[in-house]
């Protein structure tokens, strides 16, 4: 990679990209996802949104100082351009060329991280999504500087799209190389190429269920907005869309429903974060599929409970499949539980930048609605490499089973990341009544046959709380009260260890750190095991 790097930094690669200029574009790529509006405006004085957090960067953010590698990555990429879009005044159209000149003019050859194959395949995604709203007749100046640039960067994504890493990111290169293609009258020759880098990504990274294998409900999401906007675009070109990609499309939306809670938006789990209920409704709209949200996801690993108004989402997979494991959580067996339009059981969420603090801590067992050993992983993270394993076998074992009878559902998993470091095996039982105001539950701890190692000395088990629940002990300790609305409440009882409530915090939407409360059952651990009972019954006044 060094060496190659060295290559593309020279003169003489850069002038190997040089050719035929396109002679104009056959328009721009249908597209269901808008920007934001609010950020768009802000997009206007200079102050671009970063992983949640607003930066005030002026007319050149690239060459800011004050950035780390992963929010660069963000800026390459042009994700603005769609918030300039949304906000639609002369004065964001004119905004936009600004930037995408200058960064022209900064960055028209090759460097390390902006032309970065995944970097440049989003980064011309979104230069072509926006141009038909930045292009201006009457300054053909920019339209030139557009198509050289974009020729430019199809010619180097073309020759190193298969050398992208291995994950969600290998998809996002064939994506520019793709659009590029199809909407630039002369590079058509670079259709096919890009077609079979997306189909090899596509067959590795889309699982048998319908769910990407990273397992993160926002990636998915996103896989399902690219596949459509692909499709769209041949559809609009008149060139003949492969059965793999449509089959790939009525996959994904199932299971991106399957991972929607009773408020529209999505479930928290390895590194996933809300999102928004209008762009999600608005990529399953498009996205045509007649089949309905999946129950069971077992390649990809979650199941699926829905009783009335009550969604039970659980996680059941071990999460470390080869190359999908960059950016996942240590959050195994762990829920989230919402009624109607309230989250009230969840995950702590993520912090999407690598560089943040937050963003390893959220990935621990402890930052979900799981159980912990002396406040030790279920699995090994690895800083900037995924998770490890923990168990003899080179991986956590994790198995479910699934009942249903009479409109209730039981769940039964376990798994075995315990077992190396304290010789244990977690098993969870999860069932929810017909009608959804019964959830109950079962953690049980299992001494491995043959252990002789050290054993753990204490369990906790964590029910994050949304921040909108406030919670209270009562009934002399042994129950909390969880209090959803003025006339909706929930009691939690447990056995089989001490409870108690405490602080907590909450990332389900990017940059945003929320104080919540989490109620915590907890207690020594025995050579004979341990079991812990609970139920969260509704009560409502």
């Amino acid at each position: 990679m060094l060496l190659r790097n060295k290559i593309y930094g020279t003169g003489i690669y850069n002038w190997s990209l040089r050719g035929s200029v396109p002679s104009r574009t056959r328009g721009a790529p249908p597209d269901t996802w808008s920007g934001e509006e609010g950020v768009g405006a802000a997009v206007l004085d200079g102050n671009h949104v970063l992983f949640g957090q607003p930066r005030h960067l002026g007319d050149l953010p690239w060459k800011s100082t004050q950035l780390g590698e992963a929010e660069l990555r963000l800026l390459h990429r042009f994700e603005f351009l769609g918030d300039l879009k949304a906000l639609g005044s002369d004065d964001a159209r004119e905004k936009g060329r600004e930037l995408m000149t200058r960064w022209v003019n900064e960055y028209g050859r090759w460097h390390r991280v902006a032309w970065e194959p995944a970097v440049t395949g989003k980064r011309l995604t979104n230069w072509f999504r926006t141009f038909d709203f930045l292009q201006n007749p009457d300054h053909p100046g920019f339209d030139m500087t557009f198509l050289e640039s974009t020729a430019t960067q199809l010619r180097h994504l073309s020759r190193t799209v298969m050398d992208t890493e291995d994950d969600v990111r290998a998809i996002e290169a064939a994506e520019g190389l793709i659009l590029g293609a199809l909407c630039l009258v002369g590079m058509e020759a670079l259709l096919e190429t890009g077609l079979a880098a997306l189909e090899a990504a596509v067959s590795k990274q889309v699982l048998p269920d319908g769910g990407h294998f990273q397992r993160n409900p926002s990636i998915q999401r996103n896989v399902l907005a690219t596949m459509v906007r692909i499709r769209d675009t041949m559809v609009a070109g008149q060139v003949d869309t492969p059965f793999w990609l449509q089959h790939a499309i009525d996959r994904l939306a199932p299971m991106l429903e399957a991972m929607r809670h009773g408020d529209g938006k999505l479930a928290l789990f390895n590194g996933s974060s809300e999102g928004s209920k209008p762009a999600i409704d608005s990529i399953l709209k498009a996205a045509g599929s007649s089949v309905k949200g999946l129950w069971s996801a077992p390649h990809t690993g979650f199941q699926r409970i829905a009783s009335g108004p009550s969604v039970v989402i659980a996680d059941s997979g071990a999460g470390i499949l080869s190359g999908a494991n960059r950016d996942a959580h240590a959050g195994l067996l762990s829920f989230e539980f919402s009624h109607k339009k309230n989250r009230i059981i969840v995950n702590c969420g993520a912090h999407g930048n690598w560089d943040d603090d937050w963003h390893e801590a959220l990935r621990a067992t402890a930052a979900h609605s799981a159980l912990t050993l002396d406040d030790t992983n279920a699995i090994e993270i690895r800083a900037g490499s995924g998770l490890g394993a923990k168990s003899n076998e080179g991986h956590a074992d994790v198995s479910c089973r699934r009942n249903e009878a009479e409109g209730s559902t039981f769940l039964q998993m376990r798994h075995d990341g315990y077992v190396k470091p304290f010789g244990m095996i977690h098993n969870r039982d999860i069932y929810l009544a017909a009608g959804g105001d019964d959830l109950r539950g079962r953690d049980a701890l299992a001494i491995s046959p043959h252990y002789m190692g050290p054993q753990a000395s204490t369990f906790c088990v964590r029910f994050h709380l949304h921040p909108d629940v406030s919670a209270e002990l009562s009934g002399g300790g042994d129950s909390a009260i969880l209090k959803v609305s003025n006339r909706e409440g929930w009691r939690l009882r447990a056995s089989g260890g001490d409870l108690r409530v405490e602080d907590s915090i909450y990332l389900g939407v990017p940059g945003t750190v929320r104080r919540a409360r989490m109620v915590m059952i907890s207690g020594p651990c025995k050579s004979t095991g341990v079991e812990v009972k609970w139920s969260l019954i509704r009560e409502s006044s």
